[in-house]
């Protein structure tokens, strides 16, 4: 037994406005009357809260999209995701894939996470560098100068350094990009048959 309400929603064609939240409503109301009188209260409760914020309206189609499905409402899901910024389904009819390509907001707390990170990342790689280093290397030995200027930079300027670090970073993965794009592919061998 459904509930009238559903019924009626039902025949306006408004259970096209969120199929899964419509079948979710019909859900709650056949179980309702299985149940014992304080779950019924719940269920009930559920139900008519569920109800009053559906859309009643069916949705809206044009002449050119008779044959299509209708579109379905912005659902509290996509409504939470135009709010957060999120890309979103394009409009576009011809490609249903196709995503907005707005960039996500960075949230506050991952920006915090990821300065303390990368700081400490820094930190560690210099510290690495130090104890590697030549013991007995003259005044002019270049990788000592290096280490220096290194040891400096992380007692004067820490930011400095973090941004340092990570563009040496990234030369280094460029560097090594290159390398093996343009490293020959290894030759495969081809065995031979010997004809009797």
């Amino acid at each position: 037994m459904t509930d009238p309400r559903l019924e009626a929603l039902r025949a306006v064609g408004a259970h096209h406005n969120d199929p899964a939240r419509f079948h979710y409503l019909e859900i709650l109301a056949r179980r309702l009357p299985g149940q014992s009188a304080a779950v019924q209260r719940l269920l009930a409760h559920k139900l008519d809260t569920a109800l009053s914020s559906y859309p009643e309206s069916p949705p809206h189609t044009t002449p050119s999209q008779g044959n299509q499905r209708p579109a379905p409402a912005a659902s509290a899901l996509a409504q939470l995701n135009q709010t957060l910024g999120t890309p979103r389904r394009s409009i576009a009819r011809d490609d249903p894939f196709a995503m907005d390509s707005a960039p996500l907001p960075a949230l506050k707390s991952v920006r915090h996470f990821s300065e303390v990170w990368s700081h400490i990342a820094a930190e560690q790689q210099v510290v690495q560098a130090l104890h590697r280093g030549p013991e007995n290397a003259g005044p002019l030995n270049a990788h000592k100068l290096m280490l220096r200027s290194l040891n400096l930079m992380r007692s004067l300027s820490p930011d400095y350094l973090r941004h340092f670090m990570a563009q040496m970073d990234t030369l280094l993965w460029l560097d090594q990009a290159s390398t093996r794009a343009t490293s020959p592919a290894p030759r495969s061998v081809r065995k031979t048959r010997n004809k009797p």
